[in-house]
């Protein structure tokens, strides 16, 4: 196994120094006409900026086992950050200088020039819409609205408004609340009949969510606050010196979201009485496929449900629908998350695209499937990149019909 590891990261490294090699020459040829001395200073600010990429990757694939124990994830992201902003645009370019070259053997020089000109642009471009998405698309909080018409819907429950909000992530934001706080003040005006929120609160560990508190116990909801947790609220991706620091780790996670004011509903299912109505609220444990732990039980989750009772499942990962909800049970709507939209997606002519679809299929929105629904929501929180590209971080507000308004 080390074996392949090592060959993994030697073919890596290559790799990285290739692409770092061939952009050089591209942008060698793009400043040919510059003077001597302008070609010299920029020749030096890029193999430094090389070698300290280089350098921290290094360093990083060195220390895993640091890096994993770390409380603190500010160092993870900016290696992360830096070297996505770094390697993606000299990549393109690499691959335009190849291009390129292979222009000039057929044609002349100044084509060659041109391309890398064109190429030079588009790189700076890429790494000015990452370099966004890192600074401010994760703060650009968007509310999404929809209407969902149920025709057995109980009447008392026409209107109901619920707003769903997940993937908090809240180790992403360090001590900055900036996001919660805008999450607030928006949860405020919405007056939310009943909140929803579909899983990972924290990357990891339990006090990611420290300083959060104040503003997580007044998040508002007329009849009530509801939670269910998410794969990375077990701590399954840290390493623990023993098994009891996890499973303290996970009870203060639980006690956080508690104590924030929710219902925490750990595979059961919970009555809310609405005016002279009942409406269940069902929440299981995580369900993912492998790698993702598999906590959830369903079964044990609907147990002794009255039928006639209108029920809204919290579960977090979307692929638990599919596989399990649509053809085992009648549940109309289920809410998740998980999937953060990608973090990244594109959206041209009203129609939004990510490409975590190859490997969700369920990522974003909502879905129908006959008579039950899915909604996912993108999340707030980041995970890996830092960032939010074309993927702005969500509160979800879903009201609910017995028949479509116009």
């Amino acid at each position: 196994m080390r074996v392949l590891i090592s060959s993994f990261l030697f073919s890596f490294f290559v790799i990285v120094f290739l692409i770092e090699l061939i952009s050089y020459f591209g942008i060698r040829v793009l400043v040919k006409q510059f003077s001597k001395k302008l070609r010299a200073y920029l020749s030096i600010i890029y193999i430094i900026a090389g070698i300290v990429v280089l350098g921290l990757l290094l360093y990083s694939f060195s220390n895993p086992n640091a890096i994993r124990q770390s409380q603190d994830y500010s160092f993870v992201f900016f290696v992360i950050s830096i070297s996505i902003l770094y390697l993606l645009p000299i990549s393109f370019l690499a691959f335009m200088t190849i291009l390129s070259y292979l222009v000039r053997w057929v044609t002349d020089r100044q084509k060659q020039s041109l391309i890398l000109a064109a190429s030079f642009l588009i790189s700076t471009g890429i790494f000015m819409v990452i370099a966004y998405g890192i600074l401010l698309g994760k703060y650009n909080l968007n509310v999404v609205k929809h209407e969902l018409c149920f025709p057995d819907l109980p009447e008392q429950l026409n209107g109901l408004k619920i707003v769903q909000i997940s993937d908090f992530h809240l180790g992403t934001f360090g001590k900055n609340p900036t996001i919660i706080k805008q999450t607030l003040d928006i949860l405020l005006k919405l007056k939310p009949d009943i909140l929803f929120f579909t899983g990972d609160i924290v990357n990891n560990l339990s006090n990611e969510m420290d300083g959060f508190e104040p503003y997580l116990k007044q998040f508002p909801a007329l009849y009530g606050k509801f939670a269910i947790q998410g794969n990375h609220d077990y701590g399954d991706y840290s390493q623990w010196p023993d098994s009891a620091s996890k499973l303290k780790n996970l009870a203060l996670i639980r006690k956080g979201i508690t104590d924030a004011g929710f219902d925490l509903l750990l595979n059961r299912w919970t009555k809310l009485k609405i005016k002279d109505t009942s409406i269940c609220i069902i929440g299981v444990e995580n369900w993912g496929h492998p790698p993702f732990p598999q906590y959830a039980r369903l079964d044990l989750a609907l147990d002794s449900i009255p039928a006639n009772y209108f029920k809204i499942l919290l579960s977090h990962d979307p692929a638990h629908w599919q596989a399990k909800v649509v053809p085992d049970t009648d549940i109309p709507l289920t809410l998740s998350g998980h999937t953060h939209g990608g973090q990244l997606g594109i959206k041209i002519a009203g129609i939004e695209f990510s490409p975590i679809y190859f490997f969700q299929k369920n990522w974003g929105g909502l879905y129908q499937a006959d008579n039950q629904f899915l909604y996912v929501n993108r999340g707030l929180g980041c995970i890996g990149l830092p960032a939010r590209i074309e993927m702005r971080p969500e509160i979800t507000v879903l009201t609910l019909r017995r028949t479509k308004s116009h």
